[in-house]
């Protein structure tokens, strides 16, 4: 297993090219689309592709990957056929392009991720087992509700109103951190944000 790091990248602006129309092809586009240019290229592209807002290039892969390699930011090898992902993932190796492969590790990789506006969790199993992420992720999508989105809205406007009332970083700190630990405040912000507030408010007053 090669050793990887996390990274969180704006991809704004980036170009990333997806070889490949089929269903593996889509997951990977849908995921850079929000972000990225993103352009499929496939001779055989499933109808639900042409509905996603991306732009599709209908023909051979080993006729034009090169030049679509060295148009892109990005390079994702997701054909049927693995000798032409080797083949795509060889020449991404000799631009200096970043390629991810469906059938195999690149040089990164996609991760399985929980978004909830104000953070976002992202697994990988580092390409061992798709399985064990996507049931990881079902897992920790139930157990991380809406509330710990809306308390990172509710850190935000602590740590600007406590600035002046607690001089010592390590006390702010710590104060926050017992906002956040305490459940009867987080299972509030869902139902009535402003009274979750006023009871986190109380515990900066009293400075616990």
């Amino acid at each position: 297993m090669m050793p990887m790091l996390p990274l969180m990248i704006d991809l704004t602006g980036k170009k990333v090219v997806v070889f490949g129309g089929g269903d593996v092809g889509l997951r990977k586009a849908r995921y850079f689309a929000r972000e990225a240019e993103v352009v499929v290229v496939s001779r055989d592209i499933s109808v639900d592709l042409k509905d996603k807002g991306l732009r599709f290039v209908r023909e051979d892969v080993r006729a034009s990957f090169e030049q679509w390699i060295a148009w892109a930011d990005y390079v994702i090898a997701a054909t049927d056929d693995f000798s032409l992902n080797d083949m795509i993932c060889t020449c991404a190796i000799s631009m200096g392009k970043q390629f991810n492969r469906a059938d195999g590790v690149g040089s990164f990789l996609i991760p399985s991720v929980i978004d909830r506006g104000n953070f976002v969790v992202a697994i990988s199993t580092l390409g061992r087992s798709p399985a064990v992420s996507k049931a990881l992720k079902e897992e920790l999508d139930r157990l991380i509700d809406e509330n710990w989105s809306l308390m990172v809205t509710l850190q935000e406007e602590l740590r600007k109103e406590i600035k002046d009332k607690i001089s010592d970083q390590r006390l702010r700190e710590a104060v926050l951190r017992s906002v956040v630990q305490d459940k009867e405040i987080l299972a509030m912000l869902g139902n009535d944000y402003q009274l979750a507030k006023k009871r986190a408010l109380e515990k900066v007053n009293r400075g616990n």
